[in-house]
């Protein structure tokens, strides 16, 4: 399943550039992504309410309230760690897929931990992926 569209070219600084369109893996809303996902491991948040530090500082107090398996819009499937601040209810979304593939030093597989995206804590945005 193609994740970007057509390239094109454009001038940026007084230089072409090739710009390229990339399609995110994860749907538009938090709903969405739940629906579609085989969720293998829940508990519940209890939501304290806002304060400052999550809007002004960009510093959440995150707690890990699901875990399941996913197949993303580019057709790759990812297990997958959502974490929701316990605030102002952003939604961290973590790639924790282990890779199976084999190594030169035959290491252990290892287990990726990375970030793929966010879902703003906005209600009446209906949780978008930003």
């Amino acid at each position: 399943m193609p994740t970007a569209t057509e390239p094109r070219v454009t001038v940026i600084e007084g230089r072409r550039v090739l710009v390229v369109d990339r399609t995110p893996p994860l749907p538009a809303r938090l709903d969405l992504l739940l629906g579609t996902m085989r969720v293998t491991w829940r508990s519940a948040v209890k939501v304290l309410g806002t304060r400052s530090a999550c809007e002004s500082e960009q510093s959440h107090r995150l707690t890990r309230f699901v875990e399941g398996r996913h197949v993303g819009t580019d057709g790759v499937v990812r297990d997958l760690r959502l974490l929701m601040c316990v605030d102002c209810e952003s939604v961290c979304v973590r790639d924790i897929t282990t890779d199976l593939l084999p190594t030169a030093r035959r290491r252990p597989a290892q287990r990726r931990d990375h970030v793929l995206g966010w879902y703003s804590g906005a209600r009446r945005n209906q949780r978008t992926y930003t």
